[in-house]
């Protein structure tokens, strides 16, 4: 099944790789361009340290709207009423402030439970895989959102496992690749950099994917119970 998601996940994203870019290729240019200036003026060692430091404080308060931006778009497109760039946009940033928590919250839990062996942060963040989700389309606080994702992902976890590894795996060894052959200086570089990051909504919506198949089957579980009943 987690290769009939990948699929499915791989080609949403082609079908709407126009809009999807229009989405989220601002931010990312922005945020590359950002990290250029800075870390390209950091003469120092320390210098560098807090620009870094800058460049990752600045992505993780702009990821939230263009990830939100892309979950509204996604809801939209199974809706049938499919968003047009800027209202996705728009909804992301209304969602902003408790999807930033949701993310810090996560990525706090992930951090521990990496800090333990590794194995316990793996399986924290795939248990939480559909906070995200949670808070954007159910409108839950952070807490309620991290809560309801470990419940929904019981039984889910290996193909989410699966599905992600494969995705951040592949991404992380084509940024490996682009890194080694064009440098992180070169402009060739720094686009096919910034077309890899672009490729991280896979992982969006491949998670988005399993997630609406746990909300089919739930939704269903009532019609079934009530046939069985019927039958007996």
């Amino acid at each position: 099944m987690t290769f009939e998601y990948l699929r499915q996940s791989l080609f949403f994203f082609r079908q709407h790789l126009t809009t999807l870019a229009m989405i989220q290729i601002p931010f990312l240019l922005a945020l590359a361009v950002l990290r250029m200036a800075l870390t390209g003026r950091a003469d120092a060692e320390n210098d560098l340290a807090h620009s870094s430091l800058l460049v990752m404080i600045l992505e993780m308060l702009v990821l939230p709207v263009y990830w939100g931006a892309t979950i509204f778009y996604l809801q939209s497109v199974i809706d049938n009423r499919t968003l047009k760039p800027i209202s996705a946009i728009q909804l992301g940033i209304g969602s902003w402030g408790r999807l930033l928590l949701t993310y810090i919250l996560n990525a706090i839990a992930v951090a521990i439970g990496l800090m333990l062996m590794i194995i316990p942060g793996v399986y924290v963040g795939i248990r939480f895989a559909f906070a995200d989700y949670v808070c954007v389309l159910e409108k839950q606080g952070p807490g309620k959102a991290l809560k309801r994702s470990w419940e929904q992902t019981d039984g889910y976890f290996w193909v989410l496992l699966q599905g992600l590894v494969i995705l951040f795996g592949s991404l992380f060894m084509l940024s490996i690749l682009v890194n080694n052959l064009f440098g992180t200086t070169s402009l060739i570089g720094i686009l096919l950099s910034l077309g890899i990051e672009f490729g991280g909504a896979l992982i969006t919506i491949f998670g988005f994917r399993v997630y609406c198949a746990m909300r089919d089957e739930q939704s269903s579980l009532p019609a079934r119970t009530h046939d069985d009943t019927d039958e007996d």
